[in-house]
């Protein structure tokens, strides 16, 4: 059985922006002076429980920026504010991969910043005081602007 076209392209434009992204950091380190900060990490998932390959793929990518020693920053918009609920269902999980729930909870504990669009949060039934530990409903405009400079790196899921 064949994969659908659609899974090759995103895989094929994954292993791309993967490879850009890794290869423009190596060069970057080469040419920056030790101890120099690398770029942000800014990870806008926009996709929810309809596309959990999706959100898994954004957690993973956070999960190598945090290994690099980055500054990681989720923006959960669009359909992704359910899923920083405390009370989402362990059930809510991609394949055999651990609960989304506790793929968050890792991301908070080394170091993951999320943030939460308020309006987003709003449209899709989410209010602040449900969110999990560690996540922020975005209160001004700041909290995710100033994670936006020349250096930050941003992918969307």
């Amino acid at each position: 059985m064949q994969p659908k076209r659609g899974k090759l392209a995103l895989w094929g434009f994954v292993a791309i922006g993967a490879a850009w992204l890794f290869a423009t950091q190596a060069r970057g380190a080469e040419e920056s002076p030790a101890g120099e900060a690398k770029p942000t990490l800014v990870i806008n998932l926009t996709s929810g429980k309809e596309d959990l390959h999706a959100v898994v793929m954004g957690f993973h990518l956070a999960e190598h920026g945090l290994a690099d020693r980055r500054e990681v920053v989720l923006f959960f918009n669009v359909k992704a504010p359910p899923l920083a609920r405390k009370t989402l269902d362990e059930s809510v999980r991609f394949e055999d991969l651990p609960p989304v729930r506790v793929m968050i909870n890792g991301l908070i504990e080394k170091g993951a910043k999320i943030l939460v669009c308020p309006m987003c949060a709003e449209i899709t039934g989410v209010s602040a005081d449900e969110l999990a530990p560690g996540v922020t409903m975005i209160e001004d405009r700041r909290q995710l602007f100033d994670h936006l400079h020349a250096d930050a790196v941003v992918f969307t899921y």
